[in-house]
């Protein structure tokens, strides 16, 4: 940001050089208090960023903590463990019955 205004600033300098006094002085107001300006509104816009990051936090602190998404956190591990005994389980059964019909292919062959 402060690139920026010094780019600003340094573009009306050079601008103005060939300039009158008063034009110049003129300009020069003109740039610092556009400089101000951009600064003060650069500065409302940071804090209304780190204020909307804070509720941000606090809510999502606020929904890690709530009894109900622990319990159903609880719920979901436990359906993904069972779901993943029951994958393995298929697997196995699967490799068994593809073995047993290798087996039994080879015997009538």
């Amino acid at each position: 940001m402060r690139t920026l205004v010094t780019a600003v600033v340094m573009g009306l300098v050079f601008a103005v050089a060939g300039c009158s006094k008063p034009a110049e002085q003129k300009t020069q107001a003109d740039s610092q208090a556009t400089a101000r300006d951009l600064s003060t509104d650069a500065k409302a816009v940071g804090n209304d960023v780190k204020a909307s990051v804070k509720d941000a936090s606090v809510d999502v602190k606020k929904v890690a903590d709530n009894p109900d998404v622990k319990k159903s956190e609880s719920e979901v591990k436990a359906a993904l463990k069972d779901l993943g005994a029951s994958v393995k389980k298929a697997a196995h059964e699967s490799k068994d019955q593809a073995k047993d019909h290798a087996d039994r292919s080879n015997d009538n062959g």
